[in-house]
C-alpha cells in the first residue's frame, strides 16, 4: 500500500510539472509549397512566410519589423515597417503569421492570424539587383532580440556565410557591411514597452 501510495504521488507529480511547462516564444520559417514557389520565381516576387508561435502573455513588449540600410560602411537608413503592441492578459496570444513581400522598390507586410495588419513601405534600392539571403530555420526569441530575416548586398570581397542569418552577431554583421558597398537588412526586433 505504501508503494502504491508513493508511486501515485510521484506520478501526480509528473502531471503536474508536465503540465506547467511553459513553451518557448519563437519564430519559424514557413516553407511555401513547390507549387507557390514555381509561380512566384516566374512572377519575380521574393515572399517571406513567418510563423511567430507562444507569444508572451505576461509581459509589455513590441514586435516591429525594420528595413535597414548600409553604403560605404555606415547606416544611412532605418525604418520601421509594421509594429505590433502585446501587453499582459489572462487569454492566450494565436500564433501569428508575418507575411513579407520584396518587389519594385516596394517592401509589403502582412501580420496576424487572418491578415489583419497590412503595411508597406517604398525604397530606393534596387533589390532584386542584389544577392540574398534570408533566415528559413527556427529560433527562440527573448526580449531584447533582434532576428535577421533578410539580407541583401552587392557583392564585395566576400560573398555570404551560409546560415547565418537569424540572430546574426555584432561581428558578423560588421563584417558583411565592411565587406561589402551596399547591404539591406530586414530585421524583426522585439522589445520591451
Amino acid at each position: 500500500m505504501k508503494k502504491l501510495m508513493i508511486l501515485i504521488t510521484l506520478l501526480t507529480t509528473f502531471i503536474i510539472t508536465g503540465c506547467t511547462q511553459i513553451k518557448d516564444f519563437q519564430i519559424e520559417y514557413e516553407e511555401l509549397s513547390e507549387e507557390q514557389y514555381e509561380l512566384l520565381t516566374l512572377t519575380g516576387n521574393r515572399i517571406l512566410k513567418y510563423n511567430l508561435k507562444n507569444l508572451p502573455n505576461d509581459k509589455n513588449y513590441e514586435l516591429k519589423l525594420v528595413y535597414e540600410v548600409y553604403k560605404n560602411n555606415k547606416k544611412i537608413k532605418e525604418e520601421d515597417i509594421i509594429g505590433m503592441a502585446y501587453g499582459p492578459t489572462n487569454e492566450d496570444i494565436n500564433n501569428i503569421i508575418l507575411e513579407i513581400n520584396i518587389q519594385d522598390n516596394k517592401i509589403r507586410c502582412i501580420s496576424g492570424q487572418n491578415g489583419e495588419a497590412y503595411s508597406s513601405i517604398d525604397i530606393e534600392e534596387n533589390i532584386e539587383n542584389l544577392s540574398y539571403q534570408y533566415f528559413s530555420k527556427t529560433t527562440k526569441i527573448n526580449l531584447g532580440d533582434e532576428i535577421y530575416l533578410f539580407h541583401g548586398m552587392e557583392e564585395g570581397k566576400n560573398g555570404f556565410k551560409i546560415s547565418d542569418l537569424g540572430l546574426l552577431s555584432e561581428e558578423d554583421k560588421d563584417s558583411y557591411v565592411k565587406d561589402n558597398e551596399l547591404n539591406v537588412f530586414l530585421k524583426l526586433i522585439c522589445e520591451k514597452n
